[in-house]
């Protein structure tokens, strides 16, 4: 309910007006998020208040502080993303693979060799070597 109240909200917003809040996260859960909202704002020629954190976005000290916040989101954002790479690298280079694991080879062709006979139903297929219809699909797509 809330939530389509605020997206209301945004929709009625004209150029000029301003929105005030009484605390950032009273209109944000997330640095990324607020970021987005203002950059939205500030587009629009809307402006944003936050009483309790003092922020002012028509004045030119809001503008650098909004400035200053999304570097500052943007370095968040930079450094989970090397931190997400060395990681991935480094289970690589453990023998480690991301994403689902591949059901063995053999399963496989079990699987269609039984479907290409035409004397199973893809139900039985399913059970019988344990691939699931959508990956037996993908298979017969390949």
């Amino acid at each position: 309910m809330l939530q389509l109240q605020f997206d209301e909200m945004l929709t009625s917003l004209q150029e000029g007006d301003t929105v005030v809040v009484y605390k950032f996260y009273c209109i944000a859960d997330s640095t990324r998020h607020l970021i987005e909202l203002i950059e939205y704002l500030s587009e629009n020629h809307i402006h944003f208040v936050s009483i309790l954190d003092n922020i002012d976005t028509s004045t030119l000290e809001g503008k650098t502080f909004f400035n200053t916040i999304k570097r500052i989101g943007q370095f968040q954002h930079d450094v989970i993303s090397e931190r997400t790479k060395a990681g991935l690298e480094e289970a690589k280079l453990k023998g480690k693979s991301g994403g689902r694991p591949k059901k063995p080879d053999y399963n496989v062709h079990r699987a269609l060799d039984m479907y290409w006979s035409k004397q199973y139903t893809i139900a039985q297929i399913t059970e019988a070597t344990g691939i699931s219809k959508t990956t037996l699909y993908r298979y017969l797509d390949n």
